[in-house]
């Protein structure tokens, strides 16, 4: 296992995000969960869904060990029909890889949320121990 490592830089502009992700080294390698994922999920059944997707990304990302791997656009894990837990999913990945996950969403107060209140999508979680959380300033 190692020392990977799960670090989640947060920022509820998309924009920022993809601004920080031009900061990390060029030969670090980026991963579109967003795109790759859509590719897979073509060839999938619906229904399956929440049982597919959390073995084909550890499955992907944990052949890439030990990283550390960039991952963006996962606005994907978060649709409700999916039935996920991204910040499960990372943290079970990073045992093995280390990942930089660009999070949409924000941690204050010791929360970490996905999107705005307002957003139909809004999840937090409380418990985020053992993860380095960074805002897009300090994102190195």
């Amino acid at each position: 296992m190692g020392n990977s490592t799960l670090t989640i830089i947060a920022h509820s502009e998309i924009t920022a995000l993809e601004s920080s992700e031009k900061k990390f080294p060029i030969d670090w390698e980026r991963f579109s969960v967003g795109k790759m994922l859509s590719n897979h999920l073509i060839t999938q059944e619906e229904t399956r869904y929440s049982l597919i997707i959390p073995k084909w990304l550890e499955d992907t990302l944990r052949e890439k060990a030990p990283g550390p791997i960039i991952c963006s656009d996962i606005d994907i894990l978060f649709q409700p029909a999916m039935g996920l837990d991204p910040l499960f999913i990372f943290r079970q990945i990073s045992r093995f890889t280390s990942l930089i996950v660009l999070w949409p969403g924000s941690f204050k107060d010791g929360v970490l949320s996905y999107a705005v209140p307002e957003h139909k999508h809004y999840r937090f979680w409380k418990e985020v121990r053992d993860i380095e959380i960074k805002g897009v300033s300090d994102a190195l």
